[in-house]
């Protein structure tokens, strides 16, 4: 779930550090703090992320990001 998310994160610019080592896995010390994020990354922490976190505990697809997506794009509007 974390993988995913910081990919999409990074994807989206929403994200000022590099939660990835060079080979790409996931940083084994990695913290993410608001500081790390964007403004529009900490509105997405607050409104969207609490519901895809919801979706996929109630056993939805991890690579689905579709949610995140369509969320994002509400708060751009």
């Amino acid at each position: 779930m974390t993988t995913v998310l910081m990919n999409f994160l990074v994807e989206q610019k929403l994200i000022v550090i590099k939660p990835f080592h060079e080979n790409g896995s996931l940083k084994d010390d990695l913290v993410l703090r608001s500081s790390d994020l964007t403004d529009l990354g900490n509105e997405f922490f607050k409104e969207v992320f609490p519901k895809w976190s919801a979706y996929i505990d109630r056993g939805g697809e991890i690579q689905k990001t579709t949610m995140l997506l369509k969320g994002l794009n509400k708060l751009q509007m």
